[in-house]
């Protein structure tokens, strides 16, 4: 497998993820959405994608604390982190 072929593949593996995250969120499953986005987080940093790192951090930040509520503006942080996901962009294979 070819660089251009392991970049396309994580960038898939941190879309699927992100769309969990979106999910869970949407079911209430806080703690779910939680963990998705600690796993975009160490995907897009192995991969060098430094916006997505900062809007999944958001993400995880707005979402707050294992058990706890999340905080006020996390939907919009979702939306922000699928932006950036969306401004990566890459040729299927």
């Amino acid at each position: 497998m070819n660089a251009a072929e392991e970049f396309t593949l994580t960038v898939a593996e941190i879309v699927r993820e992100a769309a969990d995250m979106g999910d869970a969120a949407l079911a209430g499953d806080f703690d779910e959405a939680r963990f998705r986005a600690t796993l975009i987080i160490a995907l897009a940093d192995a991969a060098g994608l430094n916006d997505v790192v900062l809007a999944a951090a958001l993400a995880l930040d707005k979402l707050g604390t294992t058990g706890d509520k999340p905080k006020s503006g996390y939907g919009a942080a979702i939306l922000s982190l699928a932006d950036r996901l969306d401004a990566v962009g890459f040729d299927p294979l």
